[in-house]
């Protein structure tokens, strides 16, 4: 179908509301340093796109503030930290979209099955790529401003990175976006 113009101009205008994990700050920063060495290279602008560097659990269009924030400290009270394990740069073809595959790993599988359960019910217009059977853990690199035909030169210049990376997830945030901006509305510690 055709794109609606205003989709273009307004990302996120399909997620108003994601329930994430913030990255530790070591690896949030490698991935603030990749969108600013691709906006320097292919004139993309993922820093003025995408929300801060996370790993998305379940997405849709509205929660309401309080049950969320609820059912977050509800899931944080029974979930320990754990690490996750990345590698390598994939690519969604149908958006497309360049990530950092994330290991399935049963620590993070519970975690966001748990997630999935608790808030399914009551979010408005769940997005079911996020349904546990459908679900491909990831950080995003690369999504709106990415044209088909950078794909190749994108995969091929991220290629020559190190992303074997170990990381500690430690919290849960609800994440909302509004017409203009994007910003963490409650966040809870494991």
């Amino acid at each position: 179908g055709a794109v609606d113009v205003d989709d273009a101009i307004q990302p996120m205008t399909d997620m108003h509301s994601a329930v994430i994990s913030t990255l530790p700050d070591e690896h949030h920063q490698r991935v603030l340093d990749v969108w600013e060495d691709l906006a320097d290279e292919f004139d993309l602008n993922p820093a003025g796109e995408l929300p801060p560097p996370h790993i998305s659990y379940h997405v849709a269009e509205r929660y309401d503030p309080a049950t969320v924030e609820s059912r977050l400290h509800s899931v944080a009270a029974d979930t320990e930290p754990f690490t996750v394990h990345t590698g390598g740069v994939g690519v969604f073809t149908a958006a497309p979209v360049v990530y950092l595959p994330i290991a399935r790993s049963p620590a993070l599988a519970g975690l966001h099955d748990s997630l999935w359960n608790r808030l399914t019910e009551f979010a408005e217009h769940a997005d079911d790529y996020y349904h546990p059977d459908r679900w491909f853990p990831h950080v995003t690199l690369a999504y709106y401003s990415l044209e088909r035909d950078q794909l190749g030169d994108v995969v091929e210049y991220l290629g020559e990175r190190e992303f074997a990376w170990e990381m500690e997830i430690n919290d849960v945030a609800h994440l909302e976006a509004t017409d203009d901006e994007m910003h963490i509305r409650s966040r809870v510690e494991f």
